[in-house]
């Protein structure tokens, strides 16, 4: 099995993210997921003239590595976001197909959108039919490019009892409904272990619910609490266990990290160790259970 890991765990030290394609390309991984949503601002690079230019430059570079995008994420959308913030992620989102087909990423990870009121199970059905309108808006792009649209699984945060909860696609069984509504062999599912293990949901379980629509992951640990996006072990999910489902269902993606909370917090060259570690530590837990 592949070893990836999201660009953003570096990007954020290393300015250049065509210098941070060449370090992970040194370190030995053999893919990545590029990290678009981060180019979201008014001043994103791919809102210049000259956006298409500068993903063909990230594409040379990966060719020139050795490495490849087996993923990109798009820009991610808030219920707080201004008509103005709208239309820019919206022309933003649009854009990613394009990127995504430029730098041969055949995977375009977008989450729902997603409310408040939306919690706990209230108000699914409105939230789900909401976006599976939103999502049949994207699919000719899907198509036109040649880049599969992968849901996500989420969660929201009950501030009634102060911690987090369910939310939109935070259950395998709703984003399977999607497809099934959606009914285009253009979307798939991106499974983030974080998530699932926040909202208490089992992941070896919710491997084997969605079989062959499994596609690609989101691979961090966390204690259950927050969102901390650490390198497997650092938290408490049991991966023995998962990898064991992985391995059941024939998943055939790439194993990758998205564990930027361990690159981030740290001066730029720690940031660069810490990848090292990371990439190790992925490593030896495919090969100990036999993925790699």
């Amino acid at each position: 099995m592949k070893i990836g890991i999201d660009t953003g765990t570096i990007c954020n030290k290393v300015p250049d993210e065509r210098e941070a394609i060449r370090r992970y390309a040194d370190i030995g991984f053999d893919a990545l997921d590029y990290g678009y949503c981060a180019h979201v601002g008014e001043d994103s690079v791919f809102l210049n003239e000259d956006w298409e230019e500068y993903a063909d430059s990230l594409a040379r570079t990966a060719r020139e590595c050795g490495i490849l995008f087996s993923q990109a994420h798009a820009p991610m959308y808030s219920w707080r976001n201004t008509p103005e913030d709208i239309q820019r992620l919206d022309e933003l989102t649009r854009r990613a197909f394009r990127v995504c087909e430029i730098i041969g990423a055949p995977y375009l990870v977008i989450h729902p959108r997603m409310k408040p009121d939306c919690i706990n199970g209230e108000n699914a059905q409105r939230d789900l039919m909401a976006n599976v309108q939103w999502y049949r808006t994207l699919l000719p792009l899907a198509k036109k490019h040649h880049v599969k649209i992968a849901l996500e699984n989420m969660f929201g945060w009950d501030p009634l009892v102060s911690r987090n909860c369910r939310t939109t696609f935070s259950t395998c069984e709703e984003m399977l409904e999607c497809i099934r509504l959606l009914d285009s062999e253009d979307v798939v599912v991106c499974l983030d272990t974080g998530h699932s293990h926040l909202v208490r949901q089992p992941l070896a379980q919710e491997a084997r619910l969605l079989g062959k629509h499994l596609k690609l992951l989101h691979v961090h640990d966390n204690c259950g609490f927050n969102d901390e996006h650490l390198a497997p072990g650092y938290g408490s999910i049991a991966w023995p266990e998962f990898l064991s489902a992985l391995r059941d269902i024939g998943y055939d993606g790439v194993f990758s990290a998205e564990t930027f909370r361990m690159g981030t917090a740290v001066p730029a060259e720690a940031s660069i160790q810490a990848v090292k570690l990371v990439y190790a530590i992925l490593d030896s837990l495919l090969r100990e259970n036999g993925l790699r």
